[in-house]
């Protein structure tokens, strides 16, 4: 099977419109103060609202005539907001409530409100079902040959990987969770993942952002992805270093837009590698007829608020 780039880059951003999905839906949106800061589904919604009655702790206030789920007033922290969360879902994790649960990582992810104040920090596999914006960083190791050519080096994922295992990466992928900095995410990343040491991982250069709002049997993933570029010497091989990918590839870049083609990417590192075209004038108004729609389609703008991201 072949795939057009279009439809890669689409298969990541399955959500164009939001709001017409939450409302010929049902779903709920998830607020604080005056923003939208989540999507959870209607059927999920009545297994937290289950919880939520068991739960000695009031953590949620559900409204049903506006479907909207907010923090209960009581909670006027973020430290009581992410306790009181992290003590439901525990509950939760245990009656199997939620499908996401059983792929609980022990990371925490954070919620940001509308002047990218931090409102609270969940469980990494709860923020499918709560459908709040995560944040991620992926780094496109490169290498440039003698005669000029540019290749890339590949991860394939572990077979035991919780997520889409097997399948193809950039060098280096990974979310910002537990409080930390879009940098120290690399350097941590580069190092856990291929054994990139911290004076080569600090060689990574920023290259914008794409974002997409996505969806799974799982809930709503509206996802900002961080993306870099590093360059690394000839003679350099990374190392599986924590489990999380079983081997490493040095792909000319035809070789890399064939994976993509063929479906062998996870989405959302295809998507970074269509970026990765763009940016480096593989890809072209003049040789692709779907450009324009490709690009919008890396870039779509989020309903909910982000960070600043200086101060992560």
């Amino acid at each position: 099977m072949s795939f057009s780039m279009l439809q890669v880059v689409k298969q990541c951003n399955s959500v164009t419109n939001a709001d017409s999905v939450a409302e010929s839906e049902g779903h709920y949106w998830l607020k604080h103060g005056g923003s939208k800061v989540g999507l959870v589904s209607a059927k999920d919604i009545t297994a937290l609202e289950q919880a939520c009655q068991e739960h000695e702790q009031a953590v949620f206030d559900i409204d049903h005539s506006t479907r909207t789920l907010r923090f209960s007033a009581s909670l006027a922290s973020q430290e009581s907001r992410s306790s009181a969360v992290a003590a439901l879902l525990t509950e939760m994790r245990a009656k199997q409530s939620w499908a996401s649960l059983l792929k609980w990582r022990d990371e925490l992810y954070p919620i940001y409100g509308s002047n990218g104040e931090l409102v609270a920090m969940v469980e990494r596999a709860a923020s499918y079902t709560f459908g709040i914006r995560t944040f991620g960083v992926h780094i496109n190791g490169i290498v440039q040959g003698s005669n000029g050519e540019t290749r890339m080096w590949v991860a394939k994922r572990s077979a035991t990987k919780q997520t889409w295992p097997g399948y193809l990466d950039q060098i280096v992928a990974g979310g910002i969770g537990n409080g930390m900095g879009a940098g120290e995410s690399v350097i941590k990343e580069c190092s856990e993942e291929a054994g990139i040491p911290e004076h080569l991982a600090r060689a990574a250069k920023s290259a914008g952002t794409v974002q997409y709002f996505a969806r799974s049997e799982l809930g709503f993933l509206p996802e900002t992805q961080l993306v870099y570029d590093l360059e690394l010497p000839q003679g350099f091989v990374p190392q599986p270093a924590d489990g999380e990918v079983q081997e490493f590839y040095l792909w000319t870049m035809d070789q890399v837009v064939d994976g993509v083609r063929q479906g062998l990417f996870k989405p959302n590192c295809a998507l970074c590698v269509v970026d990765f075209l763009v940016r480096h004038g593989y890809l072209t108004p003049e040789n692709e007829s779907d450009y324009l729609e490709i690009f919008d389609n890396m870039h779509c703008p989020l309903p909910f608020p982000g960070p600043i991201l200086n101060k992560m």
